[in-house]
């Protein structure tokens, strides 16, 4: 992206637990090692693991940043999870001209058809990277890297002081997955493409405080069906009959309640509600369980 001299405003799209907080962090104060004025912000309310959140980026080069609002009209749109523009409009207000930058699996050629407009898309298989240089599918570090390499908005190494000081010993590993995105980002202009078919995102409707205030506890799985809480997931809870030996170790530990035994006895996740947070694989001492990544 052009260097000018205004502010530039980013709009990150990430789930709890991936760092899309940690990203913005990151990114306003490497901007500040190099002079700049910044500014990182959230903005979500109790959500969990999984759940869809929003955080915010301004960066100046000389203009001093006095907006304290969310961004509507980002110039950029960094998408954490895939699974996120099916479910809402992640480029809603994105300016003519501006960047998405997305973590998928697919190459530019396969995903450019779901968005529409003269935007610039960059693609990086930032979980994948994650995997390997961090031992942990938190794409924060890595989506910092492709960031860089489609905007050009920090300098790459004005980060290594900001991810020292926030990692510490595992400042290389977090280092070291932001340099290999920078090197992997696939970009390409959107200028032309036909879009799909316009989606249609659902609303959820939260009951009222009236609602909530008397016995708000349920203890059941799908206590808040209308929520879809399964949409937050980007990894699904697998099971090996093979090494399954119907214990129940993953419905004891389950935070969601939402674990139970089909007709033959084994173990499952019930997918309208499973959040993926990967607890039940992690108790699982026969490592019957394993979570893959959501297509």
């Amino acid at each position: 992206m052009e260097k000018r001299d205004k502010i530039i405003e980013i709009r990150w799209h990430g789930r709890g637990g991936q760092g899309a907080v940690t990203s913005a962090e990151l990114l306003a104060l490497a901007a500040i090692e190099e002079g700049k004025f910044a500014q990182a912000f959230p903005s979500f309310g109790p959500e969990r693991r999984g759940a869809p959140v929003l955080v915010f980026n301004r960066v100046s080069d000389k203009t001093p940043i006095r907006a304290r609002v969310s961004v509507i009209n980002p110039d950029i749109v960094v998408i954490l999870d895939p699974g996120l523009i099916y479910i809402t409009d992640v480029t809603a207000g994105l300016k003519e001209g501006g960047v998405i930058v997305i973590n998928t699996t697919k190459a530019v050629v396969d995903i450019k058809s779901e968005f529409n407009g003269s935007w610039k898309l960059a693609v990086v298989n930032a979980t994948s990277i994650a995997r390997d240089t961090i031992g942990v599918p938190i794409v924060n570090t890595t989506m910092l890297g492709a960031l860089v390499k489609a905007t050009d908005i920090i300098e790459l190494e004005s980060l290594a002081e900001p991810l020292k000081e926030r990692f510490g010993a595992r400042a290389k590993g977090n280092s070291d997955a932001c340099h290999r995105a920078y090197k992997e980002t696939e970009i390409a202009e959107l200028s032309g493409v036909v879009k799909k078919p316009t989606k249609t995102f659902e609303t959820e409707t939260f009951p009222s405080w009236q609602e909530l205030l008397p016995g708000s506890v349920i203890p059941e799985a799908g206590n808040a069906k209308q929520y879809r809480t399964g949409d937050w997931k980007s990894e699904s809870p697998i099971w090996d009959h093979q090494k399954c030996i119907k214990c129940g170790i993953c419905y004891l530990f389950c935070p969601e309640g939402c674990i139970g035994q089909n007709k033959d006895g084994y173990f499952e996740a019930n997918p309208y509600y499973c959040k993926g947070c990967g607890i039940c694989a992690r108790e699982c001492w026969t490592e019957a369980i394993k979570m893959v990544e959501e297509e």
